[in-house]
């Protein structure tokens, strides 16, 4: 995918990041995102990444981060389904995108959620990470760097 300053300023990319972008010379999506990666620029690269994502990857990349943290959250709350429940709506919306698979989703998001806000730490951080997966299946939004950022918190 070729990137722009006009399609970065319409998928509200920060100021920084579309000044960085204009001293730079490369346009391919990817090796944008290769360079963001070298220069350590993390944050940026994970924006990027899910905004060059269709539907199907951005929700498979939510389900993937969620998946890296969920047992922390099920470890310190065994017996509370919700933030695995919203992985698992998110996944069927990942095989069957129908219009009802994301509205579980959407409600799975929102248990997940409460989930979240009863949980503090790293289960708050995981909970939260699986309520961006079933996000992003239901809105086709980009949760699913909300899902990367709330792992890695879960994760140190």
């Amino acid at each position: 995918m070729k990137i722009t300053e006009k399609w970065l300023i319409e998928q509200q990319a920060c100021m920084d990041g579309v000044d960085w972008f204009c001293r730079q010379k490369q346009d391919d999506g990817l090796k944008v995102v290769k360079k963001l990666i070298a220069a350590s620029k993390l944050d940026w690269a994970n924006w990027l990444i899910c905004r060059i994502f269709d539907y199907k990857q951005r929700v498979q990349y939510a389900v993937f981060a969620a998946e890296q943290v969920i047992y922390i959250y099920e470890k310190k709350c065994p017996d509370d389904k919700r933030p695995r429940k919203a992985i698992e709506a998110a996944e069927k919306c990942i095989k069957y995108p129908s219009k009802e698979n994301k509205t579980v989703a959407a409600s799975a998001a929102n248990a997940a959620n409460g989930a979240a806000y009863a949980a503090n730490g790293a289960a708050y951080a995981a909970a939260n990470a699986a309520y961006a997966a079933a996000y992003a299946a239901a809105y086709a939004a980009t949760g699913a760097a909300y899902a990367a950022y709330a792992a890695n918190g879960a994760a140190n």
